[in-house]
């Protein structure tokens, strides 16, 4: 799940790892020890580390292997010739319950056509991608269709029909991308490529598997297709992992500077919150009007829904700037605060982002509405 730009003096900076550091290390809290904004979680430190198992891949010695993924719920057999990955960019980390399958690399391919961007020829082969994506208001799957997006070059969501998978009532539908580049002495070039998509329940009723396959004009759609239908649905397995960076490590990191002197007028707040709940507090409203606008998040699952994150909320003097600060005649304005997402069991290293608001009083010298916010620290 992640967010779009808020609009004034905020500025969102999509997390591509940590979030930002704040004073290399800085010593002790000057908060008094036992104090409620430093209180760290002895109960969940205590959890057992049991997390998901990775993809499991099992050879059935007829051309096929079988692609299970625990968090997922989901099994999948492919061609033994198709390479594998827990991630769509081909990183060491795998995403939740993601499997990306191809009959090529990927990560070894580079496009032979510039001006069709990343649409590949359809002669070169097909991928198929199977991710998990949130339906929080059970939509029925045509509807839910509808609202599906996928790749940068997307132009038009074809509704298609239901069909039957692993005796669930699923929906299969495409989607048409368009790319048009103009050369600078050469008639628009104009490339196009189909997406062939499956929505599929899974044992919850507010998550949904999304599988899609590209480009459908791939002669190897029939193996795609072939695939997809051998697709099992299971119970996820839910992982169980310790709280191992606490409260008083993230105050402390914010709290003083590289010499130890605690900085004057900095304000650390820190909130234990499962990703889903950290999320949608990064993506609230941060004016007090009622048709602020909200982040727009997209539908799909990266990471463990239910795994604890610390929402951490920072105020105060010589905080760091976004990417793109906002600028008053030319020069950047102070960062007012700062809100971000990081893991606390030294899970998956990016979290939803950053938020960085600048000195306004449209944005106040916190952030609005983070004080209210649910604690499950204990």
């Amino acid at each position: 799940m992640r967010h779009s730009l808020l609009a004034g003096l905020l500025a969102l900076v999509a997390a591509c790892g940590t979030p930002p550091s704040g004073q290399a290390g800085a010593p002790a809290s000057v908060s008094p020890p036992g104090d409620p904004a430093t209180k760290d979680c002895v109960e969940l430190a205590r959890l057992p580390d049991r997390p998901a198992p990775p993809l499991a891949v099992v050879d059935l010695g007829d051309g096929t292997r079988r692609v299970t993924s625990a968090d997922g719920g989901y099994s999948i057999i492919a061609p033994t010739a198709w390479s594998v990955t827990g991630s769509f960019s081909g990183a060491i980390e795998p995403l939740f319950g993601q499997v990306h399958l191809g009959s090529f690399d990927r990560q070894r391919v580079q496009t032979p056509r510039p001006e069709a961007g990343y649409m590949l020829p359809p002669e070169l082969g097909i991928n198929l991608d199977i991710e998990i994506w949130q339906n929080p208001k059970s939509e029925p799957l045509d509807r839910y269709a509808l609202g599906v997006g996928i790749g940068p070059d997307q132009a038009t969501v074809v509704p298609g029909a239901s069909i039957t998978i692993d005796g669930r009532a699923a929906y299969r539908f495409t989607i048409q991308d368009e790319r048009r580049f103009q050369p600078t002495n050469a008639p628009l070039i104009t490339t196009r490529q189909t997406r062939a998509v499956w929505l599929v329940p899974t044992t919850r009723e507010d998550r949904l598997i999304v599988v899609a396959a590209t480009p459908a004009e791939s002669a190897l759609l029939v193996l795609a297709e072939k695939a997809v239908a051998s697709l099992r649905v299971t119970s996820p397995l839910v992982s169980t992992r310790p709280v191992t960076l606490q409260r008083g490590q993230i105050v402390k990191q914010w709290t003083a500077g590289p010499d130890g002197v605690p900085i004057t007028g900095r304000r650390v707040g820190a909130k234990l919150m499962t990703y889903a709940e950290a999320s949608a507090a990064m993506m609230a409203p941060r004016t007090a009007e009622a048709n602020a606008p909200r982040g727009i998040g997209i539908a799909r699952i990266d990471h463990d829904p239910d795994g604890l994150f610390w929402l951490v909320a920072v105020s105060g003097p010589d905080l760091p700037q976004g990417r793109r600060p906002a600028l008053v005649a030319g020069s950047p304005v102070p960062t007012a605060w700062m809100l971000f997402d990081v893991s606390a069991t030294g899970g998956p290293a990016a979290g939803t982002g950053t938020q960085y608001a600048g000195a306004s009083g449209e944005f106040g010298s916190w952030p609005r509405g983070f004080d209210a916010l649910r604690d499950r620290c204990r």
